[in-house]
């Protein structure tokens, strides 16, 4: 499922996602920032170690990455 949020809805989402993160139902989550000077990052947070690299790996094709 993916989403197409304007800034106030972006916010409100990410509040939420951290309240999950704090709580526990969430485990593991993929960002990818895009920055205003152009420059994106990917990020992969929470989890264990082997969650993160799972999730890592599974992007990396979708990111036209190696």
């Amino acid at each position: 499922m993916n989403h197409l949020l304007g800034k106030d809805a972006a916010v409100a989402m990410l509040r939420e996602l951290l309240h999950e993160a704090e709580f526990g139902s969430l485990s593991c989550m993929a960002l990818r920032i895009f920055r205003s000077d152009g420059v994106a990052e990917d990020f992969v947070v929470g989890g264990t170690a082997q969650q993160q690299a799972g999730v890592w790996a599974e992007l990396q094709p979708e990111l036209g990455q190696q």
